[in-house]
């Protein structure tokens, strides 16, 4: 790596020249006429909220990871505490997670009473080491949420094995990692539950939103119930069902994504791909600037 002298190799905060007259955002939305036709269309419509453009947008993310059931949130903390609620946690039960995430992958733990603990990561990836993972497991433990750092998967295989070994639930926090695959499998449909996010620096965005995979009948149950203030149904299907009778069994939060946010969502999905493509070029060029700094 070349080394020069000058005011040029000074940082901007020490007096340096800046090298933008702005801030470099972290993120930046995309949105495009066809985003704002499929949002205009859900406003004139009969449903916003509650209504089919939920359903549709969660069977679209459901079939992309090769989940058996995907549940909306209103955001990806949202999600992440269904997560924790339906995963059973409570007070006197501990969670294992990483230092190196969100505040939200640590708060969902807390949300339920419940005491997060934090195992060192893996310099090669910046992912939570299993290894770590493995020493920090206590009578206590209930989970283990994993993060998928910078949307690149976590040793899944690793923690899978000891989830399955002390009887552990695994949310995978994938916020960063739709698309994203482990051993040639889609990230989404390989743990107990997977949260992906929607806030408008991530792949897709829906404004604010959040969604939970699964494979188990009984996580989605306690997912939609969690949402949805504890009540058995939604508005829509009573309507459909020709009934205004409801119960709610459980508490529960109103954590719903709207039509307009899952249409703005639909919309976005169908340029996923080329996204990925895009934040892959990107990566490849920060890769290559600072491949030589240590």
């Amino acid at each position: 790596m070349q080394v020069t002298s000058g005011k040029e190799d000074i940082l901007a905060i020490n007096g340096g020249k800046p090298v933008r007259k702005t801030l470099l955002p972290y993120g930046h939305q995309s949105i495009e006429e066809e985003d704002i036709k499929a949002v205009v269309e859900v406003l004139r419509s009969e449903w916003i909220t509650t209504g089919p453009k939920v359903t549709e947008f969660e069977d679209a993310i459901a079939g992309y990871v090769g989940s058996d059931y995907a549940i909306s949130f209103s955001s990806g903390t949202a999600a992440l505490h269904g997560s924790a609620f339906a995963a059973g946690l409570r007070p006197g039960n501990e969670a294992i997670t990483t230092p190196m995430t969100f505040c939200a992958t640590a708060n969902c733990i807390l949300y339920q009473g419940a005491t997060p603990v934090f195992a060192d990561i893996s310099s090669d990836t910046m992912n939570v080491d299993p290894r770590e993972v493995e020493r920090r497991i206590t009578p206590a433990t209930k989970a283990i949420i994993p993060v998928d750092y910078a949307g690149h998967p976590v040793d899944l295989e690793a923690i899978l094995e000891l989830a399955e070994k002390n009887k552990l639930v695994v949310i995978e926090d994938a916020c960063h990692a739709l698309g994203a695959e482990y051993k040639s499998k889609r990230v989404g449909g390989l743990c107990d539950m997977t949260i992906f996010s929607f806030h408008p620096v991530k792949h897709i965005t829906t404004g604010e939103g959040g969604i939970v995979t699964t494979n188990d009948p009984k996580l989605a149950r306690r997912l939609k119930l969690f949402r949805n203030h504890g009540i058995e149904s939604d508005a829509r299907q009573r309507q459909v069902n020709g009934q205004w009778y409801y119960e709610m069994i459980s508490l529960g939060y109103n954590y719903r994504l709207t039509d307009i946010s899952s249409a703005l969502g639909l919309s976005q999905f169908q340029r996923l791909k080329e996204n990925l493509s895009i934040r892959r070029k990107i990566a490849n060029k920060y890769n290559a600037a600072f491949r030589d700094i240590v």
